[in-house]
């Protein structure tokens, strides 16, 4: 990694080596990475790729790590980590909003709801950012996807391109971007509302995931996707197994909402695998449905 301490000092960059990334992920779960990579532009970050490209370096784009589970031992990759001023941006030009790859969500949310744009209320109390909820088509009340306009990406080859959301496939908690693209930014266009309304229906939102979620634990958020078989959710068919509390380690599957599982202190990934192993086989056992998991395991 010489290489690419050089290449930090020659830039504004931030190049973090060995850090845990259970710093960086909404679980407090996860061991070193070989390096983690903040740029601080695309022309950084297009240097970095075409450095990882001729080096035959592995990566992985890290957003606001609330939905990954990162191993025990760390990750024998650089992890690309897009946050400051460009990579949070957020631009207002009458009904459209241009957000950064690495804007949180509620940033955004907050922004909107001043200016009397609706649109993305409805994902409130998501911890991602504006990229992780584009790849995984993040959706509550409504989906990230339902006012996008388009997406700038870049590609392994260091191009960049906007794709227009009519060239983008979403489907339920997924979306057709490839690993081997990077979402830079997005443009959204919303609706011009009373900052009344938009107020009601965030408060009436927050409060149904307050009443219902474990927010201010420890977690990745929902664990499983909902089965296509029929119309009953993971969190139900969990609970029907009575799984409800079921503890492994530092792991516990939430009391409040059972298709979390929140670090109660000192989970290891370890933990949080078992567990999730243990849900996914009584399911299974008992309803004959296999539960597919949201989570990204690394």
């Amino acid at each position: 990694m010489e290489n690419l301490r050089s290449i930090s000092k020659r830039s504004s960059s931030c190049v973090l080596f060995d850090e845990p990334l259970a710093k960086h992920t909404t679980i407090s779960i996860g061991g070193p990475a070989e390096a983690l990579y903040m740029p601080s532009d695309p022309e950084e970050l297009s240097e970095l790729l075409e450095f990882l490209r001729r080096e035959s370096i592995d990566f992985f784009v890290l957003g606001n790590g609330s939905n990954v589970l990162v191993p025990d031992d760390g990750l024998d990759k650089v992890v690309i980590k897009l946050q400051g001023t460009y990579f949070e941006k957020k631009v207002f030009t009458d009904n459209y909003v241009t957000a950064g790859a690495g804007t949180k969500l509620s940033s955004l949310i907050k922004e909107c709801r001043k200016r009397g744009l609706s649109g993305l209320e409805g994902l409130i109390g998501i911890p991602g950012t504006v990229g992780g909820a584009l790849f995984r088509n993040a959706s509550y009340k409504s989906s990230i996807s339902d006012p996008l306009v388009k997406v700038l990406v870049i590609d392994r080859d260091s191009e960049l391109r906007w794709i227009d959301k009519e060239e983008i496939s979403f489907t339920y908690r997924a979306s057709s971007f490839g690993k081997a693209e990077i979402i830079l930014e997005a443009i959204f266009c919303l609706d011009s509302q009373p900052r009344d309304s938009i107020d009601q229906r965030m408060k009436e939102y927050f409060k149904e995931k307050l009443e219902s979620q474990p927010l201010g634990a420890r977690t990745l958020g929902s664990v499983f996707k909902n089965p296509g078989e029929d119309d009953r959710k993971s969190w139900e068919l969990i609970d029907k197994c009575g799984l409800r509390g079921r503890l492994r380690g530092g792991a516990k599957v939430s009391q409040k909402h059972a298709n979390f599982i929140v670090n109660t202190g000192g989970a290891t990934s370890q933990d949080f695998k078992t567990l999730l192993d243990e849900v996914s086989s009584a399911v299974k056992e008992k309803f004959s449905i296999e539960l597919t998991p949201e989570v990204e395991i690394l």
